[in-house]
C-alpha cells in the first residue's frame, strides 16, 4: 500500500492569529510558588497504546497538535508537527495519517479548553499533543489542563495523550537548577497524575545553552519562537521518544476516576441571554429625550447564537459582520463603505468564549464585564450593524474604554468609524469617526444625530495600523435612542 501522510492546516485549526485569550471565565491565576517538578527528557507512563495499534494495522489515525504559536510554527519544513508526520509515515507506510495542526498563537491552555469543542473533539484524534507552557507563563493551569483530558476521555476512551514542553528565555534559569518551569510543572503533574507520557523537548536544547555550547539565537529569534535550527531540538527529541512511546502494548481503556481539582467541572454552563435592560434616560447633548432606546446587547449576556438580535417585534435590530483585515489598515473614516465587501459575511456564535468569532476564529465581539468589545484581529475586523426598526429621527451614543492591545505599540493609532447606508443602495456615508494614538488614548466619545428610514442601517467599524495582532475597543457601548419623526 502506498504511503499515505494528509496535513490539515484550515480555517479555525490553524488560525496564525493573535488573541487576547483574557475572558471574564478564565479560572487561572499567577502562582509564582507553584512546586517545581524535576526536568527529565521524557517520561513514558502508559504510552500511546492505541494509537500503535492502529498504526501497526495499518489504519487510519488523526494526529491533532493543540498549542499556541509555537505550534503554529511547528507546521515549518523543520517544525515539530512536519517532522513527526514524516517520522509516523516513514515506520508505518502501510498506515494512513492525518496531520492536524490546531495551533492558534498567543493563547494558552485557557483558551485551549474553551475551545476544545470546537476545534478538537469534531476531529476525532486518536493522539492529542498539547503544547502550551509558554503561553501559560507562570500560571499553574491546572484545571484547565485537567478538563481537556477529561473532555478527550468522556469523548473518547481510546484517544492517547501527550503534553510536551517548550520554553521561553527566562526559563533557562529553571534548567540550570535542573527544574521544570511553573506552568510545566504543573503540566507535569496533570500527566504524572491521569499516566500520560510527557516530553521535555527544550530538554537538550537548554542543556546546551546552559553550558555555553550554543548560544541562543541559535534556538530562538527572539524570547522564544524557535528558529529553524531551534526546531531540530524538539525533534531530536521526538525522535528517541516515539518508538519507547509505539512499542507494541495492549490497547488500553483511559479511565478517569478522582481530579487533582477539587469538584472539577469539565464542561461549563451554557450562557444564557437575559433581556437588553436600560436604566435611565437617554438624553442628547441637546436636551432632548429620546422616546425609545436600543442599547447595544452583550455577548454571553444578552446575546447568543445567530449573529442577528432581534426586538420584541422580532424584526432584526442589530447584526454582526466582518470584514478582511486587508481593507482597512489606513484609518480612513470610509472604511467599509463599500457593502459588498462584508455584507455577507457573518459572525460566528463560539460558546466556548462566550463571543462572536470570524471564519478563523478569533473572538471579534465579545462581552467585557458588562459592557463590549469590539476587535480588529489577525485577518479580520470585526463590525456591528444597527438596523432603523422605524423612520425617524435618531440619536446614536457610542463609548468606550482606552482601546487596548497586546503588542505595546504606543505610537500607533486605532479608528472607530460610523457609517449610514440608505436604501437607495450606493456607498455608506460617513456620519461619525475618531482615532487615537494609543499612548493618549482615552476612549471612544461619539454622539450622532441622523434621520433613517426604516430598515437603513449604521455600521461601526474598528480600523488600526497594525494588521495583524490583537486591537480592541473594550467596555464599548453603543446606544440608539429614537427622537421622533
Amino acid at each position: 500500500m502506498k504511503p499515505t501522510l494528509t496535513i490539515i492546516a484550515t480555517g479555525v485549526l490553524a488560525a496564525a492569529t493573535i488573541l487576547a485569550s483574557t475572558s471574564s471565565r478564565a479560572e487561572a491565576t499567577a502562582k509564582k510558588d507553584v512546586k517545581l517538578e524535576p526536568a527529565v527528557l521524557y517520561t513514558l507512563r502508559d504510552g500511546l497504546p492505541n494509537l500503535a495499534a492502529k498504526l501497526k494495522a495499518g489504519g487510519e489515525v488523526n494526529v491533532l497538535f493543540l498549542g499556541g504559536s509555537i505550534t503554529v510554527g511547528g507546521a515549518s519544513p523543520k517544525g515539530y508537527v512536519t517532522f513527526v508526520g514524516n517520522w509516523l509515515k516513514e515506520h508505518y507506510p502501510n498506515a494512513k495519517i492525518n496531520i492536524i495542526n490546531a495551533g492558534v498563537s498567543g493563547t494558552g491552555s485557557d483558551y485551549g479548553d474553551r475551545r476544545y469543542e470546537r476545534d478538537v473533539l469534531p476531529i476525532k484524534p486518536d493522539l492529542v499533543l498539547i503544547e502550551f507552557c509558554v503561553n501559560d507563563g507562570d500560571n499553574d493551569r491546572t484545571e484547565s489542563m485537567e478538563r481537556m483530558v477529561h473532555k478527550t476521555w468522556l469523548n473518547n476512551p481510546h484517544a492517547d495523550l501527550l503534553i510536551f514542553y517548550t520554553m521561553m528565555k527566562p526559563n533557562l534559569d529553571y534548567y540550570k537548577q535542573g527544574k521544570l518551569p511553573p506552568s510545566a510543572s504543573a503540566h507535569e503533574r496533570v500527566a504524572a497524575f491521569y499516566g500520560i507520557p510527557s516530553l521535555c523537548t527544550v530538554y537538550n536544547a537548554a542543556a546546551q545553552i546552559n553550558s555555553g555550547e550554543a548560544p541562543w539565537e541559535k534556538f530562538s529569534g527572539d524570547g522564544c519562537h524557535p528558529t529553524q535550527d531551534g526546531y531540530v531540538y524538539f525533534n531530536d527529541v521526538f525522535a528517541q521518544a516515539l518508538p519507547e512511546l509505539l512499542k507494541d502494548a495492549p490497547a488500553k481503556t483511559h479511565e478517569l476516576g478522582k481530579s487533582i481539582t477539587p469538584n472539577l467541572v469539565v464542561f461549563r454552563p451554557p450562557c444564557v441571554a437575559k433581556p437588553v435592560e436600560f436604566q435611565g434616560d437617554l438624553i442628547t447633548a441637546k436636551g432632548e429625550k429620546a422616546q425609545k432606546v436600543y442599547p447595544l446587547p452583550i455577548p454571553s449576556k444578552n446575546w447568543t447564537g445567530e449573529p442577528v438580535f432581534s426586538g420584541p417585534d422580532g424584526k432584526p435590530l442589530w447584526r454582526l459582520s466582518w470584514l478582511p483585515r486587508e481593507l482597512g489598515g489606513k484609518l480612513d473614516p470610509s472604511i467599509g463603505s463599500d457593502k459588498s465587501q462584508w455584507e455577507t459575511n457573518s459572525m460566528v456564535w463560539f460558546e466556548g468564549d462566550g463571543g462572536f468569532t470570524g471564519p478563523l476564529g478569533s473572538k471579534l465581539f465579545g462581552a467585557h464585564g458588562d459592557r463590549a468589545v469590539l476587535a480588529a484581529i489577525g485577518k479580520e475586523i470585526g463590525l456591528i450593524r444597527f438596523i432603523a426598526p422605524e423612520t425617524g429621527r435618531y440619536v446614536i451614543k457610542v463609548n468606550s474604554g482606552p482601546w487596548s492591545t497586546n503588542t505595546g505599540d504606543g505610537d500607533k493609532s486605532m479608528s472607530l468609524s460610523v457609517l449610514k447606508f440608505s436604501w437607495n443602495g450606493g456607498p455608506g456615508e460617513s456620519i461619525g469617526f475618531q482615532k487615537e494614538i494609543k499612548k493618549e488614548s482615552k476612549g471612544l466619545s461619539i454622539e450622532i444625530e441622523t434621520k433613517l428610514l426604516a430598515g437603513e442601517e449604521v455600521a461601526f467599524i474598528p480600523d488600526t495600523e497594525n494588521q495583524s495582532w490583537y486591537f480592541g475597543w473594550p467596555a464599548l457601548t453603543i446606544t440608539v435612542g429614537f427622537l421622533g419623526e
